[in-house]
């Protein structure tokens, strides 16, 4: 009887024994598991991150001279999308010239509800615009004036363009001309704006990405490259 005693307690023991080192294992296993899973979902939040905040910088160029910088951002929340954009200039033609431009826009559910244009040279403002979306349609104030515009969709503008090749867009609304300006494919592979006073911009994207915009004006040519990112 105490034999049986005996062997019984032993192979309880040894129970006990293989039991925790079997939950040891699993709360190990456990571990590794939560471990693995939280960085997956820091690595997936890290990607969402950067798809909802994109941020592009370009050198403005005047020949061989580099004469200025543009910085743009684009933020997704939901079905909105707000893009902004902040450039100066500094280049001389007979006398020193200095451009500083910021431009801002929102798109909710793809339409643009919300623009403004601000510019000023050598210190004088030269343009402020604001475009509204206002109880289906839009209003320009400028200058303390108002106006109603005729049409009451825009889907695309001319800031929208260093965010997206134009692949099934033929026109685009230009907010300082307060109408939709076409847009071509040119035969170097670029998409062209062509403005009724002659002046122009070309696009040029690589992989999706706006990576040169040349810019043709009767008293001048830039050319915007997209730095290393």
């Amino acid at each position: 009887m105490f034999l049986l005693y005996t062997i019984f307690k032993k192979c309880s023991n040894q129970r006990s024994v293989v039991n925790q080192s079997v939950l040891h294992t699993l709360s190990r296993v456990r571990f590794y598991i939560i471990s693995i899973s939280l960085l997956l979902m820091l690595l997936l939040i890290s990607e969402i991150t950067k798809a909802q905040h994109l941020q592009l910088n370009y050198t403005i160029k005047q020949g061989e001279d580099t004469i200025g910088w543009m910085k743009l951002e684009k933020k997704v929340a939901g079905n909105t999308s707000i893009l902004s954009l902040i450039s100066e200039i500094k280049t001389r033609v007979v006398f020193m010239i200095n451009v500083s431009a910021n431009e801002y826009c929102t798109f909710q559910n793809g339409q643009l509800i919300y623009s403004s244009q601000f510019r000023k040279t050598n210190g004088t403002i030269k343009l402020n615009k604001k475009t509204r979306f206002v109880a289906d349609k839009y209003e320009v104030l400028e200058n303390e004036e108002k106006k109603t515009l005729s049409f009451a969709y825009i889907g695309a503008n001319l800031l929208s363009m260093y965010f997206e090749e134009p692949v099934a867009i033929n026109a685009v609304y230009c907010e300082t001309r307060q109408c939709f300006m076409p847009v071509s494919k040119s035969t170097d592979g670029g998409y062209k704006i062509k403005f009724q006073d002659g002046n122009s911009n070309s696009y040029y994207y690589t992989k999706g990405a706006c990576t040169k915009i040349k810019i043709s004006h009767t008293f001048y040519s830039v050319v915007i490259l997209l730095n290393h990112q």
